[in-house]
């Protein structure tokens, strides 16, 4: 390993031992070998540090907390103490593949305006059964869009280039102790473009209990992140947190939730109003035209399952005039209302 290792693999232990083995031996075998893995460990007692000592190779440097301090003040230590020009990200329960570090490595080369790179990702259960792909959006203007409502970026896919952290004294704030990686993606955006390659590059495992148990907390956490972005985005913009919460939910949440009554429509509309200021300070490109469509496309498939009186209708109006293009979805969506219609008719003759 060099003096300065082009990379630093940055990974908090905390009683991981059950997966930690994969998780490291995943990273000591990439194809890129010019790194350092950096194991922060956050006071386990589960066998971790005696395996952790078992492992004879000058890449890895291990540093242990005197207590468990969490996430968060594990990561601020290490983001500290990284040498390496660029910082991955790794949880000590999943699995990075083979070229993980090589690809990300060749596309920051690449692209020196770029500071912060994440990936799409295969998931995973407890057992290392795939569960599905998650899939992410590649370009920079996708993810400041994207980082006004939710995060853009998974944590462990992501690499950063240290100088910009280095440059505008960021870390992870300990004030957040869930979503700190959210917290720091929308202030490194002030400051450097970010880009998600679609291919995925880490296994995600998703273990039941630990996401779950903090999930309140997590989100209130990313509605106060969302709501900060946008008013640094777009000082003035009038939105609250409750908006920021519904529309979060209505557009990025796990399963598309059922729209119903007139409060959709409010908050619809009040997507196109943020998405038209959001563009506004930036050109009108292709990348510019593109976000437009696909957005005016997703409220209008959320407008056709409200009920189609007067307000929905409106609104409908007006994503046609903006999008003309979305029309066929109202065509084939008012097809398929007349179809239900007659089928219930036809049931009581």
């Amino acid at each position: 390993m060099s003096a300065q290792p082009v990379v630093t693999v940055l990974m908090s232990v905390f009683n991981d031992l059950q997966f930690l083995p994969l998780a490291i031996s995943s990273i000591l075998e990439q194809t890129w070998d010019d790194l350092e893995l950096l194991i922060i460990d956050d006071g386990s007692t589960d066998g971790c540090v005696d395996f952790l000592v078992s492992i004879h190779d000058p890449r890895l440097r291990v540093l242990h907390n005197e207590r468990n301090v969490g996430l968060t003040l594990s990561l601020r230590r290490g983001i500290e103490l990284a040498r390496g020009l660029y910082i991955a990200r790794m949880d000590a329960d999943d699995i990075a593949l083979p070229q993980r570090l090589a690809k990300q490595v060749a596309f920051m080369e690449g692209h020196p305006s770029v500071g912060l790179l994440g990936s799409a990702c295969w998931l995973i259960d407890r057992e290392g059964r795939t569960l599905g792909r998650r899939f992410v959006l590649p370009g920079n203007l996708q993810i400041r869009w994207q980082s006004l409502l939710t995060n853009p970026f998974l944590h462990p896919t992501v690499m950063v280039r240290r100088d910009v952290l280095v440059r505008n004294a960021l870390n992870y704030d300990e004030a957040f102790r869930q979503a700190q990686d959210y917290d720091l993606w929308t202030r490194m955006l002030r400051h450097t473009q970010g880009a998600n390659l679609e291919e995925p590059l880490i296994r995600y495992r998703l273990r039941d209990g630990i996401t779950a148990t903090h999930r309140s907390a997590q989100l209130l956490s990313h509605d106060a992140i969302a709501w900060r972005t946008i008013q640094g985005e777009m000082p003035g913009f009038a939105i609250t947190r409750e908006q920021v919460s519904q529309l979060r939910a209505l557009f990025w949440g796990a399963a598309a939730p059922e729209v119903r009554g007139s409060q959709p429509n409010i908050l619809l509309d009040l997507y196109v109003q943020m998405l038209r200021r959001f563009l506004s300070r930036y050109p009108r490109d292709r990348e510019s035209r593109l976000l437009w469509q696909q957005e005016i496309f997703r409220a209008m498939r959320l407008a056709l399952r409200v009920p189609l009186r007067g307000s929905s209708l409106r609104l409908i109006a007006k994503l046609l005039t903006l999008a003309p293009s979305c029309s066929y979805l109202y065509v084939r969506h008012l097809w398929r209302a007349i179809g239900e219609r007659v089928a219930g008719i036809w049931r009581y003759l």
